[in-house]
Formats: C-alpha cells, sequence, structure tokens
C-alpha cells in the first residue's frame, strides 16, 4: 500500500471520530455550568481529560515503537466509541467527569499515534502539509458533527444532548471497524527492529518547554472564554455555534493550505509567527466591544493556532530517530499534558479571583516563554 493511500484512510478515520469535537468544545463547558458546576469544577472537568493524556501518553509512546502503530490506532477508536457512550448517559457533574476521561484516553491514542504513522510515512519537506492535511480532516468531520448537534438543538433542545451523543456514537463505531478493516501497520515501511538504545534528540528540551507553555496558555482559558461571551454578549448556545462556523470553516481549509507554505520557512520562524497571532487576539479580547470583532479575533488566532500546531508536530518529526519516534512524540506529549492539565486550573483561579477580563490577559502572558524559547532555538541553528 502507497504512503498516500494510507494517509489517505488514516485521515478517514480521524474524520468519523473526531464528529464530537465543535458541538462538544461548545457544549461541555455550558452543559456542565447547567448542571451547576463551578467554575473550578469545569477546570477539574478539562484537567481530568488532559491528566489522563499525560498519564497514557508517553506509555502509548513507548508501545509506539516496541509494539507497533496500529493497535494503538484501533485502541483509540474503541475509547471513543465509549466516551460518546457514556457523554449521552451523562446527567450529573460527576458521570460528565467519566465521560471525559475516557475521552481523554481516547485521545492520548489517537494524537500520538496518528502523529507518528504520518512521521513515518512522509519526508521532511511534505510533513507540514501532512501534518495539516490531518488537522483539515478533524475538522471537517467536527464541523459535520457540529451541524447535527446544533440542528437537534435547535429542533429538539431537550433531547439534543442525548441524540448527538448517539449519533457520535455510531460514527466512532464506523471508525472502528474501518480502521481494523484498512489501517495497515506502517512501523516496518521506516524502521526494524533494533537494539539501538533511545537518547533525547539534540535539541529536544527547548521543544519540551515550547510545547508546554503553547499548550498551557491554551488550557488557561478554553473552558471559559464561551461562558465569558455567552455572559457578556446574552447568546445562547445555537447562536455562539453560528457566530463560530467561520472560524469552523477556517480550521477545515487553511491546515493543508498553511502546511504547504510553512514548508519553505524554518520551523521556528513558523512557530514564532503563530505563537505571535495567539498572544495577540488573547490581549486583544476583553477591548473587543463588537461581538463580529470578537470573531475576527478567533479567525486570526485560528490562524495562528495552526501555524503553530502543525509546524510543532514536523518539528517534533524531524528530530525523532527512526527508532524512537513513538517515544520522540510521546515526550513532547508529556509536556503538552502537562501545560494543558495546568492550564484550565490555574484560568479558572484567575477567572474566579481576579475577574474574566483577566483570564485572557492572562493567557496572553503565557505564551511569552514560549516565544522566548523559540527565539532561544532559532540563535542555536545560526
Amino acid at each position: 500500500m502507497d504512503n498516500k493511500r494510507t494517509l489517505n484512510l488514516i485521515r478517514r478515520c480521524l474524520f468519523l471520530v473526531s464528529a464530537p469535537i465543535v458541538f462538544i468544545n461548545f457544549a461541555l463547558p455550558l452543559r456542565a455550568e447547567d448542571l451547576g458546576a463551578s467554575a473550578f469544577q469545569i477546570g477539574i472537568l478539562f484537567a481530568l481529560f488532559t491528566g489522563s493524556i499525560l498519564v497514557v501518553r508517553p506509555i502509548v509512546g513507548y508501545g509506539l515503537d516496541k509494539i507497533g502503530r496500529r493497535p494503538f490506532f484501533i485502541l483509540a477508536t474503541l475509547f471513543y466509541f465509549a466516551a460518546n457512550i457514556l457523554y449521552g448517559l451523562s446527567e450529573t457533574v460527576m458521570t460528565l467527569y467519566i465521560a471525559r476521561l475516557f475521552h481523554g484516553i481516547g485521545f492520548a491514542f489517537l494524537a500520538i499515534t496518528a502523529e507518528t504513522i504520518t512521521s513515518d510515512l512522509t519526508e521532511r519537506d511534505g510533513r507540514s502539509a501532512a501534518m495539516g492535511g490531518n488537522i483539515a480532516s478533524q475538522t471537517r468531520g467536527g464541523m459535520v458533527g457540529g451541524f447535527v448537534g446544533f440542528g437537534l438543538v435547535g429542533a429538539l433542545p431537550l433531547y439534543a444532548w442525548g441524540y448527538s451523543f448517539a449519533f457520535f456514537s455510531v460514527t466512532a463505531a464506523a471508525a472502528i471497524v474501518f480502521a481494523y478493516a484498512y489501517i495497515p501497520e506502517t512501523k516496518t515501511l521506516k524502521q526494524k527492529i533494533t537494539t539501538e538504545r533511545f537518547q533525547m534528540p539534540k535539541g529536544f528540551p527547548v521543544v519540551f518547554g515550547v510545547v508546554f507553555f503553547a499548550a498551557f496558555a491554551g488550557a488557561v482559558m478554553q473552558p471559559y472564554y464561551l461562558i465569558y461571551l455567552r455572559e457578556r454578549f446574552g447568546l445562547e448556545l445555537y447562536e455562539l455555534a453560528l457566530a463560530f462556523l467561520p472560524i469552523g470553516v477556517a480550521y477545515a481549509i487553511l491546515p493543508v493550505w498553511l502546511g504547504r507554505i510553512t514548508s519553505k520557512l524554518q520551523r521556528t520562524t513558523a512557530i514564532a509567527i503563530g505563537l505571535s497571532i495567539l498572544a495577540g487576539v488573547y490581549a486583544a479580547i476583553p477591548n473587543m466591544t463588537s461581538l463580529y470583532w470578537v470573531i475576527g479575533g478567533f479567525m486570526a488566532s485560528s490562524i495562528g493556532g495552526v501555524l503553530a500546531e502543525l509546524t510543532k508536530s514536523a518539528w517534533i518529526g524531524d528530530l525523532s530517530p527512526a527508532h524512537g519516534a513513538g517515544r520522540t512524540f510521546g515526550i513532547a506529549a508529556l509536556a503538552a499534558g502537562v501545560g494543558a492539565a495546568l492550564g484550565p486550573l490555574a484560568g479558572g483561579m484567575v477567572y474566579d479571583q481576579l475577574g474574566k477580563e483577566y483570564l485572557f490577559y492572562f493567557a496572553a502572558l503565557s505564551v511569552v516563554p514560549a516565544l522566548l524559547l523559540v527565539m532561544i532555538a532559532q540563535r542555536a541553528k545560526q
């Protein structure tokens, strides 16, 4: 099976399992609030997700190198299926916690395995575009799922949550069947069994720091910004979804295009541009008086986020030794998991104790250490 076809098969599975991502990003914090959760409890909800990633991803990275890619990809789809079932049955904050834990485990399996497979199948010049293709496929799946979920919110608001996750469970079940039937093992394409000892790639501690601070900054505001916007502009859930529809379209289109552009840039340059855009948007949001300005700001942040994310993944792939790609991605995922686990808790404390607007300033300041580390990496290459 040729590499391009294998990448396309991976993306079909990513499309199917990603159906809930848009709906859940909007609906989960709002549903938790409706169930009586405080801002800090919502932070715990998100920290559970990232905490499970923190624990599982390094183990997955080791297993990818020792066992192979295919079993972990199939397991990821199984965890997504279980999470969707549990979300649909959740009627309390505690049951949401359990569902979120399963979701985190599934994401931990899926993200690192998809990145490692993509690294197996690509060379340096095409790696950013390939990573962008993965992001685009996930976003398109999320957009389809979002149309279904928010369509149900409009038509059957009392039953929308349960019916939406029934649909997402069906798409995850389809992904299980598809992955088992068609996804091949890619470990043997570039690797052979080796006894060579794994060593941390040169320059990787700097990448580790960049990944940590970028994940922390995004996680600081991610659980709370929709609650903030709903209260500030008096919007219903479906109105928030419609307002952010252009951002979803941008995520569905931009990654492949930006991946092709960034393949011509140094990794550090592309990441610095992306992080700078994110920091600027975060700091500007509290001063935007119109929802349309906010939407425009988040569209700009989608460009920055895609630039930073796909280039980061390609950068890790560049540094990975052939016999240790899974572990290298696993270590990077550990950094992201720590940052994403601490971010919601820190954000919840800022939101509750200092005020809603300070949450965005704090997120912007959290990007600064990542930018400084990128500058260090840039100078080390000169």
